[in-house]
């Protein structure tokens, strides 16, 4: 039993997912299993952006990813779990995607820690290329960029940690995520470069961001409700004495899942300091074919931070996407072509040169292997 623990432990190295890949599997009884597996993904890019000064660019980019997991079971009827996902990178780069615990009971309540993704409350489907203008992000803030919020602020792979708890009732799923530590790595640039509004942020302390979700499936249905609020005051403060920190997010995504159709709808809302954030998007996928739009709308006030943009700014964004599946009859290869156009529209010009109206487009071929 010793020795299968370890392997084990050592073994849930990749998380869930892991289930969907090839992968090779070690060891597998009644006490727990061990596999390792992964995948491979290269892209060929071109990409035409107002954003970045009018500029063509063609390059080649990709990942190696490993996975490690494993799972032990006791006849008590619980399990424990580890998941670990080295990312070695083209550009030289090593990262890791996953690294986390867990522990609970079987076919019911489970606690985990460590670095991993929670809930998806804005599932995009098959994103082979999706990128929005005005160097816009799902879970970054840049000023001078509307930003396409979707319920990922608190969803994790912090630099501090997360917990979460979650529960499987018949068709009920109920999960109580939080992250811990410093959050001004929600805003970009290094340092006293990082601004919010045209302010430099002046003091960062430790964060704790709650995100509980509820989803309920019925059928080929299914539904989730969130919010994500940080509850620590004064976590990030700009000059000024001007709290960042006091922002909360609320999601609502349903999915529906027959045959070949796979369509999801998401709604997301933020309200922050001086701006609020909402976002809707649609994409379904159909035989390999995947087709998607997200469109952000976002207001911008001067009331607690002045000088800054005010008004509306709105990006929309379409992207696709096709798999040719079991290339070469090999099970598992894929060759997937995507594009995306996007562009940004701000409806008040008081404050010119602070959004600038560009429009993005590109294309991009895939080839993706899991091992």
């Amino acid at each position: 039993m010793k020795s299968t623990f370890k392997l084990s432990l050592a073994a849930v190295l990749v998380s869930s997912a892991m289930a969907a890949n090839a992968g090779i599997s070690l060891a597998d009884n009644e006490h727990g299993n061990f596999a390792i597996g992964g995948d491979v993904e290269f892209d060929f890019n071109y990409q035409d952006r107002d954003s970045n000064g009018n500029t063509k660019e063609f390059d080649q980019s990709g990942r190696i990813l490993l996975e490690f997991a494993g799972e032990r079971y006791t006849d008590s009827g619980h399990i424990f779990q580890v998941n670990v996902q080295p990312l070695m990178e083209t550009n030289g780069q090593v990262n890791l995607d996953d690294a986390w615990f867990a522990f609970g009971a079987q076919d019911g309540w489970n606690l985990r820690m460590g670095r991993f993704e929670a809930y998806d409350m804005f599932p995009v489907g098959q994103d082979t290329f999706l990128e929005y203008s005005g160097d816009t992000a799902n879970d970054l803030y840049v000023d001078g960029s509307a930003y396409v919020y979707q319920m990922k602020e608190a969803r994790g792979r912090g630099s501090d940690g997360q917990i979460m708890y979650s529960q499987q009732f018949d068709n009920l799923y109920l999960e109580l995520g939080a992250m811990l530590g410093k959050r001004d790595n929600l805003f970009a640039g290094e340092g006293a470069d990082k601004t919010y509004h045209g302010k430099k942020i002046d003091t960062v302390k430790d964060s704790f961001m709650l995100r509980p979700v509820l989803g309920y499936k019925f059928g080929d249905f299914g539904i989730a409700v969130s919010m994500e609020k940080n509850l620590v005051k004064d976590a990030v403060v700009v000059e000024g004495d001007v709290d960042i920190s006091d922002r909360t997010g609320y999601g609502f995504t349903a999915n529906y899942a027959s045959g070949d159709w796979n369509v999801n709808l998401n709604a997301a809302y933020l309200d922050a300091v001086d701006e609020t954030n909402r976002t809707v998007g649609a994409n379904a996928l159909w035989k390999g074919f995947g087709l998607g739009y997200v469109h952000a709308f976002n207001q911008y006030e001067n009331k607690e931070i002045t000088g800054y943009y005010e008004g509306d700014v709105e990006v929309g964004t379409w992207y696709a996407s096709y798999e040719f599946a079991n290339v070469l009859d090999v099970e598992d290869f894929s060759i997937y072509l995507g594009a995306y156009h996007t562009t940004v529209d701000a409806k008040d010009t008081t404050t010119a040169g602070q959004f600038d109206e560009d429009s993005d487009k590109g294309l991009r071929a895939r080839f993706k292997y899991f091992f």
